[in-house]
């Protein structure tokens, strides 16, 4: 008996287990064919982005519809009540530029000089850009001294020549020595009454290139030879696209501006200096608009084009590109870059170090001994690691005359007023309002946005939107005048902190507007600023739009303000030829001023 009903009982077991894993099975069937059903029905919602149309499509159709944009529009009676007046930008701050070397002593045995040079030699954070602070702590390390036994102690600040020309030009900072790349600056100071005194012609030999693909460059050459004349030539054709910098703040883009203005006005036969006639003439005018049509990206700086060129070596928008020779001698050691080529051109950059009339004569003294070291056989082998030659361009001294500091200064605001080439530059601005912007950091930006609006050309349209938990359109894209002006002023007088981090949501929405202008103008300039001190944490993600920025047309100018993780911002600089630039409470009103000189 016991037997039989141990048996029944394993026998009920059994159909029971057998039951189960019929049961799980067709669990499993439905989950699968669940999921089969629900990738379908993403694969058929999300649709595919391979083209600036297909990412307008879907921003407009597929995405828009997913994002609440609030609508916070700055009312024309509020706007009407603003005063312009002349919003005067001031001078960047000294101090929030690095200083290498000595720092400032009030010791009565130091004679403490500081001298503001350029970044290709006073970048301390990078090994090849290094090559003044080098010597400015060599030299300290020595202890020299003046005739009155003061020990000599010099400071280096790093600071690109355009705007340490334009501190020194306000007055408001006055340093013992400038180095800066080129006798240009020294020329636009001569013209705001600054007279510098030379007291090294030349610290280190350098001159400014356009850095050629090597397949390009063969394609160029006459006999194994490429010069400026033959590049500028394929630009003008439009055989060449060619990556630009801010002249208001690079020496090689002033000295290419520089170089194309005088070529134009047939001064390479004459040798004649470039006048302001000359650049009011038809043929300058003419040549200009041509060669900006060629130009596929305008950044802030050499370096900038430098870092998308390594991203990036095959871009065809990339053909041609500006750098200093020294930077493109030590390209070329990396790997991948050693067949690289360059055209050289324009004046020298010579590197001089001036002082001025309000130094002292100990101060020019220990200016005087630190320039010696400088150009010092041992220092000047240190420059040659360093990328620093005497090239044959330099040695057979073919360069064109320095022109005077009043022609340098109309030819710049030549640049400013036609750079776009006749075409609409549309830029949505996309602000970061989240509630870690509060206090000092939003003042700073609200600051510099003030400032900013005044480096727009009238007839671009912009527009503001901003962004925290909830996206607001506070500004609609619109042209640029007076009223325009006033609603931008009036809404940036309004920036409020609060709230989370809706990023993305903001990026869609102002595509949005910046596909609406597409649709009736396809030959736009299309720029979309954002400015965010975190990251993304509610609403769309990375992923989800990545493809929409890519094949948007829209070249996005992250600024990443503060303490923020800098991989994200830095893949969606990547997927349109642009790069991060760190923004503080200190900075970010000069990096908002040349994105808008550069781009509006």
């Amino acid at each position: 008996m016991p037997n039989r009903i141990v048996i029944k009982r394993i026998l009920e077991n059994n159909l029971k287990f057998s039951r189960f894993i019929q049961g799980l099975h067709h669990k499993i069937w439905i989950w699968f064919v669940c999921g089969l059903c629900l990738s379908a029905l993403v694969a058929c919602g999300a649709p595919k982005i391979d083209s600036t149309e297909s990412a307008y499509k879907a921003i407009q159709d597929y995405y828009l519809p997913k994002v609440k944009v609030e609508q916070a529009l700055i009312s024309d009676e509020l706007a009407s009540k603003i005063e312009i007046g002349q919003i005067q930008a001031p001078p960047p701050k000294a101090e929030n530029f690095d200083l290498y070397g000595a720092q400032p002593s009030n010791d009565p045995n130091v004679s403490y000089i500081e001298i503001f040079s350029s970044a290709e030699k006073a970048s301390g954070d990078r090994q090849d850009e290094r090559w003044l602070v080098d010597v400015a702590e060599a030299f300290n390390a020595k202890k020299m001294k003046l005739a009155s036994g003061k020990v000599i102690q010099v400071g280096i600040r790093n600071i690109p020549s355009g705007l340490g020309a334009k501190i020194i030009a306000s007055r408001t900072v006055k340093p013992v020595g400038y180095t800066p790349t080129t006798n240009l600056w020294l020329e636009l100071l001569k013209n705001e009454g600054i007279q510098a005194k030379v007291i090294s012609p030349m610290l280190v030999p350098n001159h400014a290139v356009l850095v050629l693909q090597p397949q390009i460059y063969q394609s160029l050459a006459v006999n194994g030879e490429v010069n400026f004349d033959v590049v500028l030539d394929a630009i003008l054709a439009g055989k060449l696209k060619v990556g630009y910098a801010n002249p208001y703040a690079g020496s090689p883009a002033l000295n290419l501006l520089y170089s194309l203005f005088w070529r134009a006005s047939g001064h390479a036969k004459d040798k004649n200096p470039l006048t302001i006639a000359d650049l009011k003439s038809p043929q300058v005018s003419s040549v200009f608009d041509t060669f900006q049509k060629q130009v596929s990206l305008t950044t802030l700086t050499y370096l900038d084009l430098k870092q998308i060129f390594i991203r990036d070596p095959q871009s065809p928008k990339l053909g041609a590109f500006l750098m200093e020779y020294q930077s493109y001698a030590t390209l070329k050691r990396l790997s991948g870059f050693e067949k690289l080529a360059y055209v050289p051109f324009g004046v020298p950059h010579s590197s001089p170090l001036v002082g001025f009339d309000w130094n002292s004569p100990e101060q020019q003294e220990s200016l005087g001994e630190f320039a010696k070291f400088a150009t010092s056989e041992a220092m000047q082998t240190l420059a040659q690691q360093k990328g620093f030659e005497t090239t044959n361009y330099l040695k057979a001294k073919d360069f064109p005359p320095v022109p005077s500091g009043e022609v340098l200064k109309y030819a710049l605001s030549f640049w400013k007023q036609r750079k776009d080439g006749k075409r609409t530059v549309y830029m949505e601005i996309v602000i970061d309002t989240s509630g870690s912007m509060s206090g000092e950091r939003i003042k700073a930006v609200k600051e510099g946005l003030r400032s900013a609006t005044n480096e727009i050309n009238a007839g671009n349209q912009v527009g503001l939107i901003t962004f925290s938990n909830r996206v607001k359109n506070v500004v609609n894209l619109a042209p640029f005048d007076t009223l325009q002006h006033k609603r931008l002023l009036a809404a940036i007088e309004d920036l409020q902190a609060d709230g989370e981090t809706a990023l993305y949501d903001a990026v869609i929405a102002s595509l949005g507007q910046l596909a609406d202008r597409y649709k009736s103008d396809n030959s736009g300039i299309f720029r979309l600023l954002l400015l965010t001190d975190g990251e993304a944490n509610v609403g769309l993600k990375f992923d989800e739009v990545k493809d929409l920025m890519r094949y948007s047309d829209v070249r996005i100018y992250p600024i990443a303000y503060g303490e923020v993780n800098q991989q994200e911002l830095k893949a969606i600089a990547s997927l349109r030829e642009s790069t991060v630039q760190t923004g503080t409470p200190q900075n970010v009103q000069n990096i908002l001023k040349e994105i808008f000189q550069t781009n509006l």
